[in-house]
């Protein structure tokens, strides 16, 4: 009889020590459990959580103790802060010693060969399936281009097509001059034209332009020494707003998945929709050039880069640094 009683009460108090256990380990808590969170609880999806007061000693038990304050752990920064940011940015490239922003400028132009010769590489063999339907072989080469700027944004390298917005942000807010921004701009076209230079000439010589990278090549030199002088600025401004929508996005984003993110999509639009960019023509034109398009230097210089390398100076500094400081910085306030 006793055994009878006292087996529903054991099962019981088994089935209730169970379940405990078990919301325990899956973080379920009963009703009138009260259980801390941990400290990083919702960090990771950038909710702002209060800052702990620092605790009372005798070095500060004498003096007033503030309020906690809050610590922003957002992934994103917002649009003003993301523009000040730039402007520091801007403002450091400006004031660099001249040989490191050479030597970062000649390593970024590295990269954007790099870029290039891997989508030329892709996008050039992909053979019946890129006459049958052009835009697949485009949309490949869109896909592969944007990892230059992913190393460069990420390393600390020196573009002039992202200096064009950077370095007059630091201008428009009075943390650079006119002397700072035509040498940076001066400096960065200088190191850019030699690594992209250096990085055809070393891929023509290693025997990587052949094949269909050999003819996507030729074809793109000579379609892009052929537009008018008024079509090629009008498609370098887009361009390079595109581009330097990418640094603003990269810069942005607290982590690299938001970076590569921020970097991927503007990229890959002005690659797909056929415009210019003054850096990826420094290796583009040259490669086609050395694989034997028949285009002379002078008229690649003329044709192309002139009138490319004034829309994207345009770009960078009316369409984005001009216009997000009228908007964020000092030129709304004047």
């Amino acid at each position: 009889s006793l055994r009878r009683r006292s087996s529903p009460a054991l099962v019981g108090l088994i089935a209730g020590g169970s379940a405990l256990l078990l919301c325990g380990q899956v973080g379920f808590v009963p009703t009138g459990v009260m259980q801390q969170l941990p400290s990083s609880f919702g960090q990771s999806w950038g909710l702002r959580q209060p800052q702990a007061a620092p605790p009372r000693t005798a070095v500060n038990a004498g003096t007033t103790v503030m309020p906690p304050g809050v610590v922003d752990t957002s992934m994103v920064r917002q649009p003003a802060e993301t523009y000040m940011a730039l402007a520091e940015k801007g403002e450091a490239n400006a004031k660099k010693p001249i040989i490191k922003t050479l030597h970062q400028s000649i390593v970024s132009g590295c990269y954007v060969g790099f870029a290039g010769l891997l989508s030329l590489s892709i996008a050039g063999n992909l053979g019946a399936a890129a006459v049958s339907a052009p835009g697949l072989q485009k949309m490949v080469f869109a896909a592969l281009f944007p990892v230059n700027l992913l190393l460069i944004l990420n390393s600390g390298g020196q573009l002039f097509t992202g200096n064009t917005a950077t370095v007059p942000m630091a201008v428009f807010e009075g943390k650079a001059d006119m002397n700072d921004l035509v040498r940076s701009w001066g400096v960065s076209i200088l190191g850019n034209i030699i690594g992209c230079g250096v990085f055809a000439c070393a891929a023509q010589y290693a025997g990587l332009l052949v094949g269909g990278a050999q003819k996507l090549a030729i074809t793109m030199t000579v379609m892009k020494t052929s537009m008018p002088f008024g079509q090629a600025l009008v498609k370098a401004i887009m361009c390079n707003w595109m581009v330097c929508m990418a640094v603003f996005l990269s810069e942005a984003a607290r982590d690299l998945g938001g970076k590569m993110v921020g970097i991927w999509f503007p990229i890959s639009a002005f690659v797909a929709m056929s415009m210019e960019h003054s850096v990826a023509n420094m290796f583009l034109l040259p490669a086609g050039i050395l694989s034997g398009a028949p285009i002379t230097i002078g008229k690649m210089v003329l044709k192309n880069w002139i009138p490319v390398v004034i829309g994207n100076a345009i770009a960078g500094s009316v369409c984005v640094a001009a216009s997000y400081s009228y908007a964020f910085g000092s030129l709304g306030k004047s």
